[in-house]
């Protein structure tokens, strides 16, 4: 497997952005145009994965400080529960090391249509090593459960990097809450 950087001029970027369109819902998605402009700073990134030298999905990387959080993932139909995905997530933290990488995923303790989908996708990311850290933000009209890849996540530096994310793409203003702390 290899994860190659994607540019807009990529020959695999229509692909990408095919597979955008059809994994993420309209109320999430962002066209991957719209993260190529908002990298400025060079802190993010857009991987593809390849498989048996072959386009098999991609994912969105913001970089900051000791966080590698990813926002998207996405793995094409006819390649999803060969293992890519858990491959991914292992080679990630080669691929940054030192950063903890933080994912967020549509929560489970929504009523929603998907909630059998949304349990395997919570279920696949603590099954690889990653932890629950008690935190969840609410964007997108959908509320987002946050898992890292060590067991103490670092809330105050994942803020900044909201905030930060916030101050490029205003539309993106998620609230951090914790159940047990209300």
């Amino acid at each position: 497997m290899k994860l190659i950087p994607l540019t807009p001029d990529s020959p695999d970027v229509m692909l990408a952005q095919q597979l955008n369109e059809e994994a993420f819902p309209d109320n999430e998605r962002v066209d991957l145009d719209d993260f190529f402009r908002s990298n400025t700073d060079g802190q993010l990134e857009i991987l593809a994965i390849y498989a048996d030298e072959a386009f098999s999905g991609f994912f969105v990387m913001r970089l900051f400080q000791n966080i590698a959080y990813m926002a998207f993932f996405a793995v094409i139909k006819e390649k999803r529960s060969l293992g890519i995905g858990s491959q991914v997530l292992k080679d990630l933290k080669e691929y940054y090391p030192g950063k903890q990488i933080v994912v967020d995923f549509e929560s489970v303790r929504e009523e929603a249509a998907n909630k059998e989908q949304r349990q395997r996708r919570r279920n696949f990311y603590l099954r690889n090593g990653f932890y629950e850290t008690g935190w969840f933000q609410f964007y997108s009209d959908t509320e987002f459960e946050i898992v890292c890849s060590v067991p103490m996540f670092d809330k105050e530096t994942f803020e900044a990097l909201i905030a930060d994310i916030h101050a490029r793409v205003p539309e993106f203003d998620p609230h951090l809450y914790n159940y047990s702390l209300n």
